[in-house]
């Protein structure tokens, strides 16, 4: 079995030094930097077989002369190819983005700025992260590269600043969460003067698509119609006909569907003779939606019918046979209508497996470059040290010294393990008395800040008793008496500003009044101060003398804050408010 063990072990390093003794006798000539930089320029971004060829080529020769900038550069480039091509696989991409990656941190360890510089790492994490989001499906680990962007916008670049807003938007955009996505769209149209047509028609285009999802015409409308001026003036033949198909959409929303359905006619003409495979999808289901307004049932089954064939994508598919199913019904073909409705469970079946598939993909992928990584460092250590000992010792002395650092790495692997383990175990005890302690310390400030509340309240309450004594003394008129109410009323005034009561207890909860505005917008001032004072569990009397208000009055006031935040009858507002500052 040992001897079995090391005859393979043996066959193994030798196809491996054969191989790159094979390489190394038919090396391709070498090219100089320039050759290689200007080769890299002119192909970089596209995604046909000879760009493909192209970037293999420079990248052997980046290798072969220790140029790691040509090195990096044909990384990025293989993974845009990767992604881009039209048989796009999600290993390759992330391999070479690793590799890329990895080789940037490098770089980065020498200070070479100039070549990080170069190599444009802003404009790589945004490729990233559109591959992952838009091509893959994979809208988390978009965002991943996206955030990686931020830090590294050169002040002033507007372009670049304004691709990284967009980026983020479609992630938005595809989690259907359009305010959002116009959130961090609209303030960008601000700063539209000084960037090139396809940066102004990808923000205005994003803007419009949320609106149109939001079902808002006159905000789409508008826009439409300014990108719609800018292709002409751009001669964007393909942009001008979708805009065109865009725009009857919108006066279908606004209600004149015979304009609607006029329009769309004149861009049916257009598709006709130039065939452009997902603008006829979106026209031909358009004028179905059209007809089917105005009554004409037949015209819709029949256009929605042809846009079938077109409707390539999951999503389009499943909506093209709902459609048709609705129609069918009203048109009491039940049979049809039926056998839409199968075909379209049978499609969710599907998009369910599929998104399941891409995220199991995205993690076996990066399971797998984990395993080849691993597996290539492994190999070049072999590799290395058999180089070595062949200059002194015969072939068999390879494959004994190979065997015995198999077993030594088995084992150095195993103790390592264990002490891991034993390390993790560690950790895990550490950060539960960690934890415990925090939440010592949380519940002693917190039972500090109480009193100190109370504290304020009786003090208070003190105050205002001897005012109202002091009130009670009518005559005679004493100047140093109502000196010293005066005295007694700024205290009273003073101790009761809840500016400073709202600031200390905010030092304590420095989300609470954050989280309580972004989760119930229409909270008044005084009504997020009934919370906070609320959270320090004071009664409704102590309450009342901090704000200086009737006890009947915080009653009222607790019962409608308890509505505004629809919060149960059984579940005190105390509770709720502990809730709410765990999430």
């Amino acid at each position: 079995m040992f001897l079995n063990i090391i005859k393979s072990l043996s066959t193994f390093f030798l196809i491996i030094f054969f191989c790159n003794t094979c390489y190394g006798q038919n090396k391709e000539g070498l090219i100089s930097i320039k050759e290689l930089d200007s080769l890299q320029k002119a192909y970089y971004g596209k995604s046909s077989r000879e760009s493909y060829i192209i970037y293999h080529k420079t990248l052997r020769q980046s290798l072969n002369t220790n140029y790691d900038k040509g090195i990096a550069f044909a990384y990025k480039s293989l993974m845009w190819y990767h992604g881009t091509s039209t048989k796009s696989e999600l290993d390759s991409v992330l391999y070479y983005a690793d590799l890329f990656e990895t080789k940037i941190e490098r770089i980065n360890q020498q200070n070479d700025t100039l070549v990080i510089k170069a190599l444009q790492l802003p404009q790589y994490y945004l490729n990233k992260g559109q591959l992952l989001a838009n091509a893959f499906g994979l809208p988390e680990q978009g965002l991943e590269s996206y955030f990686k962007v931020f830090p590294l916008i050169p002040k002033g670049d507007i372009k670049l600043s304004m691709g990284y807003y967009i980026s983020i938007s479609e992630i938005y955009y595809q989690k259907l969460q359009y305010d959002k996505a116009l959130e961090v769209l609209t303030p960008l149209l601000k700063d539209t003067t000084n960037i090139g047509y396809f940066t102004k028609d990808r923000l205005l285009s994003n803007i419009s698509s949320n609106y149109v999802h939001k079902k808002m015409p006159e905000k789409s409308f508008p826009i439409h119609q300014e990108i719609l001026k800018l292709t002409i003036k751009n001669k964007d033949t393909a942009n001008f006909w979708w805009t065109k198909n865009k725009l009857a959409n919108d006066y279908f929303r606004l209600g004149d569907k015979q304009k609607a359905i006029d329009s769309a006619l004149v861009v049916r003409e257009y598709c006709i003779k130039n065939k452009p495979h997902q603008l006829i999808f979106n026209n031909t289901a358009n004028l179905s939606t059209y007809y089917h307004a105005i009554g004409d049932i037949q015209k819709a089954i029949a256009y929605r019918k042809e846009a079938l064939p077109y409707s390539k994508g999951l999503e389009t598919r499943k909506d093209t046979y709902e459609r048709l199913a609705l129609y069918y019904t009203e048109n009491k073909q039940y049979l049809d209508a039926i056998e839409m409705h199968e075909k379209k469970n049978e499609l969710l079946d599907s998009i369910r497996a599929n998104e399941k598939k891409a995220v199991t993909n995205y993690v076996d992928s990066n399971v797998k470059l984990l395993n080849e990584k691993q597996k290539s460092q492994e190999i070049l250590f072999n590799v290395k040290l058999l180089e070595e000992k062949n200059k002194k010792q015969k072939l068999y002395l390879y494959s004994i010294s190979a065997t015995l650092i198999s077993i030594i790495l088995l084992l150095g692997s195993v103790l390592i393990f264990r002490k891991y383990k034993k390390g993790e175990k560690v950790i895990e005890v550490l950060k539960s008395n960690e934890k415990k302690l925090l939440e010592e310390r949380i519940t002693l400030r917190e039972n500090e800040l109480e009193a100190s509340a109370i504290a304020l309240s009786q003090r208070l309450e003190t105050l205002t008793s001897i005012k109202n004594e002091l009130d009670e003394i009518k005559k005679p008129n004493i100047p140093k008496l109502e000196k010293a109410k005066h005295k007694i009323n700024d205290l009273i005034r003073s101790a009761s500003d809840m500016s400073i009561i709202t600031k200390r207890i905010e030092s304590e909860y420095p989300t609470m009044t954050q989280t309580l505005i972004s989760k119930y917008p229409n909270l008044s001032d005084t009504q997020i101060r009934y919370c906070l004072l609320t959270k320090l569990n004071l009664s409704i009397k102590e309450t009342a003398i901090i704000l200086n208000v009737t006890p009947d009055t915080v009653k009222v006031a607790r019962s409608r804050l308890k509505k505004k935040l629809g919060i149960p009858a059984e579940v005190s507002i105390k509770i709720f408010l502990d809730e709410l500052s765990e999430e």
